[in-house]
């Protein structure tokens, strides 16, 4: 269980992310990270970091150390989302494709898989992930830009 002093210290350090205070958030996670190299939470929020600076290859490492560790949706999608920023589509689609199966209610990452496929030309895919990404709770404006997608795939 996490202490009181490291609950304050990550508070503090993600009110410093929300703040944009980019430099002081790195600063206190490198100092906490001597302490404790494979905190989880400080690698994931070091990968915040490194995202919003565009630093793929240090997001994806970081999050690479939390992926070891912790099973979840949002940090495989995250991961996604960096190597697809790092133009590593193979290694994108298969962080989107294990967040689908860790958490198969989760939109975004099918929407994802259905964008990287149909830029691959593979309009087969794209139209099997963009099918599922309807069936799940998205916003009905979403839902029928989507479906206008499909209806152009399809025409191809």
């Amino acid at each position: 269980m996490e202490s009181q002093q490291e609950l304050s210290r990550i508070e503090y350090i993600r009110a410093l992310i929300a703040d944009c205070r980019y430099d002081d958030a790195q600063e206190m996670l490198q100092l906490a990270m001597e302490d404790e190299p494979d905190n989880v939470d400080y690698n994931y929020e070091l990968a915040r970091i490194f995202m919003e600076m565009g630093n793929y290859a240090s997001a994806i490492s970081n999050l690479e150390l939390v992926t070891d560790k912790v099973r979840n949706h949002l940090i495989y999608y995250m991961l996604g989302e960096a190597y697809q920023a790092d133009n590593q589509i193979d290694r994108a689609i298969g962080a989107f494709l294990k967040a689908t199966m860790l958490n198969e209610k989760f939109p975004l990452p099918y929407k994802k898989l259905g964008i990287l496929f149909m830029g691959r030309g593979d309009n087969t895919s794209a139209v099997e992930y963009f099918e599922d990404y309807l069936e799940l709770d998205i916003p009905q404006d979403e839902k029928e830009q989507v479906k206008n997608i499909l209806q152009r795939i399809r025409k191809d």
